[in-house]
This record gives structure tokens, C-alpha cells and sequence, in this order.
């Protein structure tokens, strides 16, 4: 796993350690018992959160809220997400977020 990759949910329920967001560490509580970096959003990642939801509404897709803002987690840190769920690849269509579906 590189240094600079995002697990969501779907990946780190079957991980031990590796970079989450909280809304992981909340989606899953026991990923707060293994080895896991915690990214925490600031404002920015929310005000990119609203600019991507905004550009799927456009586009007719929306995307849950917590995938929104884990995407932009990512994009403001120039991380690739490492997912199962394909909302990333929605999200991917309206900004240039680096993804990896396992």
C-alpha cells in the first residue's frame, strides 16, 4: 500500500493499519482499535465537498455525503482513495480525484 492512499470503509474493515478518515473510524468503531492515521477534515476539504456536490447534482448523480467528503479529503491532499465502492467513480467524472477500485 503506497504512503499516500485513503482507504474507505469498505477497504480498511479488512486492514490493520494505513491511513482512514474519521468518518471511517464512525462508519466502524473497531478500525479505532487497530493501527489506523486518522485524517481529520478542515474547511477546505468541506467547501470542495460542496463544490463536488454541486457538479453532481449538475450532472444529474448524486453521491452520499460521506463519500463526497472523503473524495475530498483526497483531492485536497493529492491522495488516491482506495475503495470498493464505485460512488468514487461518480465523483471522478466532475473532478480529477485519483481513485483505485479493488
Amino acid at each position: 500500500m503506497e504512503t499516500n492512499e485513503i482507504l474507505d470503509t469498505s477497504v480498511a474493515i479488512g486492514k490493520n493499519e494505513g491511513i482512514v478518515t474519521i468518518f471511517t473510524v464512525i462508519e466502524h468503531p473497531p478500525c479505532s482499535r487497530k493501527n489506523f492515521d486518522i485524517l481529520f477534515p478542515d474547511m477546505q476539504d468541506y467547501l470542495t465537498s460542496v463544490e463536488i456536490a454541486t457538479k453532481l447534482r449538475e450532472k444529474g448523480t448524486p453521491v452520499g455525503a460521506i463519500d463526497i467528503l472523503i473524495a475530498a479529503m483526497g483531492l485536497n491532499r493529492s491522495a488516491t482513495i482506495v475503495a470498493k465502492d464505485t460512488d468514487f467513480s461518480m465523483i471522478r467524472l466532475v473532478v480529477p480525484l485519483k481513485i483505485r477500485i479493488v
